[in-house]
């Protein structure tokens, strides 16, 4: 029975590990996407927001 709990033990603290390291690796990700598309929409908008 102890190995059994052991097992999940381990199972649950990977699955824990994995997903904090994929919601770093997305959020940090999402912040360049983000960056990048409000780059590409004042390249496309042609001024900047102190021109106006």
């Amino acid at each position: 029975m102890n190995g059994w709990m052991l097992l999940w033990k381990a199972v649950f603290i990977l699955g824990v590990a994995l997903f904090a390291g994929m919601s770093v690796w997305v959020t940090i990700g999402g912040f360049g996407d983000i960056k990048r598309l409000f780059a590409r929409l004042e390249a496309a908008h042609g001024t900047k927001p102190e021109d106006e």
